[in-house]
């Protein structure tokens, strides 16, 4: 089992065949609707806060799981959020529950390529204007994907974009500058957030609309 810390909200666990063997469950079989999925889960966490102080305590994640070809997976998990009152303390059969899973998905590795076309990255800002001033410039270098624009009870801003690859924390080309202005964020987790907590700005064609703003 390896940990690698993503940053401060995101964990990737690689599990090994012999890891699921030793939680006497297969890759194919995990659902967090199943309780030895979540003894699993929870003992994955506990290890991760003692190695990587990772902790996920009081928290929300969003979980997603890609089998791999040997018979382990690769497990993504994000803190979304924070577990309201009436979420706290939590038990399982007698257990506490450190966190609630909002999203538990098991995903294949194959991606067709309509998918790969219709990728959506997200960056947040922290002030309307700058989500202003990159719609501004990304309409006049020609953007004419898909985009929509949100803002949270946070009071940040969320920039949808599709066709643009952000391959991981890479600069990317000739819209690297969005970087200057937002941070490059998880687009399942922020989907999840928007919905829960966002407001519409402009739910199409975001970049042409606001760039006239």
């Amino acid at each position: 089992m390896e940990f690698i810390l993503i940053s401060d909200s995101k964990i990737k666990v690689m599990l090994t065949e012999e890891d699921l063997r030793e939680f006497e469950i297969e890759a194919d079989e995990l659902d967090y609707a199943n309780t030895d999925t979540k003894r699993m889960f929870w003992d994955i966490l506990s290890r991760a806060k003692h190695i990587t102080g990772f902790d996920t305590d009081g928290q929300k994640v969003l979980v997603q799981i890609y089998p791999s070809r040997h018979g382990g997976c690769e497990m993504f998990v994000t803190k979304i959020g924070s577990l309201c009152p009436s979420e706290e303390g939590c038990h399982i059969q007698g257990k506490p529950n450190p966190i609630i899973s909002e999203k538990f998905t098991v995903k294949s590795r194959g991606r067709s390529a309509a998918r790969e076309k219709k990728r959506v990255c997200v960056f947040a800002f922290e002030t309307l204007e700058q989500m202003l001033s990159v719609c501004r410039r990304l309409f006049s270098l020609g953007y004419s994907e898909e985009s929509s624009a949100y803002i949270g009870e946070n009071r940040r801003c969320y920039l949808l974009l599709e066709g643009i690859d952000t391959t991981g924390y890479e600069p990317i080309d000739k819209f690297s500058f969005i970087y200057e202005f937002g941070v490059l964020e998880n687009s399942d987790a922020t989907d999840f957030f928007l919905s829960e907590r966002g407001m519409s700005i402009c739910s199409q064609k975001a970049v042409e609309t606001l760039s006239r703003c």
